[in-house]
């Protein structure tokens, strides 16, 4: 770096002066700086609409194959006694369903004590409770409280869940699973009384076969549900169970018979074309805003030295000026639209004559009318009479013209018009997305330099600037040689001056 003498001599701002001459050497590099901007900005006005793309691509995906229009639904005629949900492999039908009893857990309540939770037991010992999962020796010692012994049971992992119902005052013991199988048991393994601090008696008074007076442990279990099912007669551990496809929820005991019907989920599958016609709608104005928005030229990426006289308010509008038109007349974005329509517009061959096109479903394009704003032309609208009338008529018709495909070979001419719509939207959809990732990169970074048509670009543009700051350096200190050469200068002419002076004044 060359010696920098500012103004010392000439009292020039030099540095001022440097950097006003460079402003005019760096408008090129400026223009660049610029350039690589609204590539960037392009790069993500591509990406918004490739996620728009592949939202709607994701739907039609699942639109091609017939489980997504073979789901099914089921109904109670009594929701107290039993629920019902149908999977897609479910009969459409109906089950008569009594429910006599609920499956229960087992459980213990305990005699009544009124006691604090927070506090000591004071008497060491200990007693064993054996859950569905294992058991559990419960210590208790001259520390233990209440509520500490409650934690121990409620850790252990033994499917037994101990509580204190402070209404009754008492404690109670529960299994976490119902049926016979589900049971407790409760026992001392000692001569200690520890479990009785808890009103929980480990010994139960009966008599054995002869009728001779005896002790035992206290165990209690749980009870199975008993359910008939179309007259069949069902013992089940717990109050669910699938049956053919449907799963049962039983909720409450009946006298009467309840009736599950299981039919075809109608409702799913006019939602899912209501979904698709709103995206495929939200596409079309993408799409048209960012093809049809021309640019303005007045309005170019702000550079470092403008936005410092800028606020952020007075940065963000002139920015969201200098976006517009960034795609204007795309040809992806315009081919996309046009592929899309034509993917639509066109009947499926091979399907009966009433159900082979959108149109049968009450599904078309908006035509002109007077009033219509031109943005909604190339829209779809539903006349949603019709299509619930060929959903409920015909949901195995709507099926196939959506899922229908063609043993022709893609690249055949009419293999085109043999699918259904959902799989031609899919290879459309994919292909403009594939297309997208080709000019933009697949990446989330706007400036990244990649194999992409744009990222190539962006690696030629830093290449310039790499070469053209290298060159503005060399300019930059050519300048300061050149005002330091001219301090010197002036500098020996002042102390010449001042020695004539000097010797004339002597």
């Amino acid at each position: 770096m060359p010696i920098r003498l500012s103004g010392m001599a000439s009292g020039l701002d030099t540095d001022t002066l440097i950097k006003e001459l460079m402003q005019a050497q760096r408008t090129p590099l400026n223009k660049l700086i610029q350039e690589k901007q609204t590539i960037a900005w392009k790069r993500e006005s591509y990406r918004e609409t490739n996620t728009a793309l592949t939202s709607i691509r994701n739907l039609v995906e699942k639109m091609r194959f017939s489980n997504a229009f073979n789901k099914q639904s089921a109904s109670s005629s009594d929701n107290s006694v039993v629920t019902a949900t149908a999977s897609s492999t479910a009969s459409s039908g109906s089950f008569a369903i009594r429910v006599d009893s609920l499956a229960s857990s087992a459980l213990i309540a305990g005699d009544k004590v009124t006691v604090d939770l927070k506090s000591k037991i004071n008497t060491p010992g200990s007693f064993e409770i054996v859950g569905p999962n294992g058991s559990k020796s419960v210590q208790i010692t001259a520390d233990s409280t209440y509520e500490s012994v409650m934690k121990q049971v409620n850790g252990s992992n033994i499917g037994v869940t101990m509580s204190y119902d402070s209404i009754n005052g008492r404690f109670m013991l529960s299994s976490n699973t119902t049926g016979k199988t589900s049971t407790i048991l409760v026992n001392d393994d000692s001569s200690s009384t520890a479990a009785q601090f808890f009103g929980l008696t480990t010994m139960v008074d009966t008599t054995d076969q002869d009728g001779n007076p005896i002790r035992e442990n206290r165990a209690v279990a749980g009870s199975n549900a008993l359910v008939q099912v179309n007259g069949k007669n069902m013992e089940i551990e717990n109050n669910a169970f699938e049956f053919n496809g449907v799963r049962f929820d039983l909720k409450g005991v009946s006298n009467t018979t309840v009736s599950v019907t299981v039919a075809k989920d109608t409702s799913n599958i006019v939602d899912q074309i209501k979904s698709f016609v709103e995206q495929y709608n939200s596409l079309v104005d993408l799409v048209n805003d960012k093809t049809k928005s021309t640019p303005n030229r007045n309005y170019t990426p702000l550079t470092d030295e403008q936005k410092e006289s800028m606020s952020e308010k007075q940065i963000d509008l002139w920015e969201s000026k200098a976006k517009s038109g960034l795609l204007y007349r795309d040809d992806i974005l315009q081919e996309t639209l046009s592929a899309l329509h034509s993917a639509l517009v066109n009947n499926v061959s091979g399907l009966k004559d009433e159900m082979n096109s959108l149109s049968d479903i009450g599904i078309t394009f908006k035509k002109y009318t007077t009033g219509l704003k031109t943005t909604e032309l190339g829209k779809l609208e539903i006349d949603e009479t019709k299509l619930n009338e060929a959903v409920t008529n015909d949901p195995d018709g709507i099926m196939r013209l959506f899922t229908k495909t063609s043993s022709l070979d893609p690249k055949d001419s009419a293999y085109q018009s043999q699918i259904g719509y959902a799989e031609r939207l899919y290879t459309t959809l994919t292909n403009s997305v594939n297309k997208i990732i080709k000019r933009i990169g697949s990446g989330t970074v706007a400036d990244a330099v990649d194999g992409s048509q744009l990222g190539q670009k962006i690696d030629t543009i830093n290449d310039r600037m790499s070469t053209m700051e290298a060159r503005l350096k060399m300019i930059e200190d050519r300048y300061y040689k050149q005002f330091t050469a001219m301090e010197l200068a002036m500098q020996k002419l002042n102390n010449k001056s001042s020695w004539l002076m000097s010797q004339l004044y002597s």
